[in-house]
């Protein structure tokens, strides 16, 4: 079972999420991953496959440390990185999975450049 049911997420959300073609992934948590297993993660992704969030994400949400009152959020930033663009923490926390996600498509906008609907 994933980490997050993100059926759960704001049905608003999951509908900006798909406008832009993109899937909301939450894997299992796995201690072999290299994932910090006091967090949980939401993945923004271009492929729903939980097993290459690590090739198609173009963000994630995590729980801060030990805690689920806060989101940290890390998005693409459109540099580029051995062909890929890179990823960076986004400033300050979000209080919510549905603010963090929004900050993740936030980014991917000004990175990928306007969607069309």
């Amino acid at each position: 079972m994933a980490d997050v049911d993100v059926s759960q997420i704001d049905q608003r959300v999951r509908d900006q999420v798909a406008r832009r073609g993109l899937f909301l992934v939450s894997p299992d948590s796995n201690p072999t991953d290299g994932l910090a297993h006091d967090q949980r993660y939401v993945f923004v992704c271009k492929d729903p496959d939980p097993d290459d969030v690590g090739f198609t994400g173009v963000g994630h949400v995590s729980d801060g440390r030990r805690s689920q009152t806060y989101k940290l959020v890390f998005a693409m930033d459109g540099t580029f990185s051995m062909g890929s663009p890179s990823r960076s923490q986004v400033p300050g926390v979000c209080m919510s999975w549905e603010q963090g996600i929004m900050t993740v498509l936030e980014a991917f906008d000004r990175w990928s450049g306007p969607y069309r609907d």
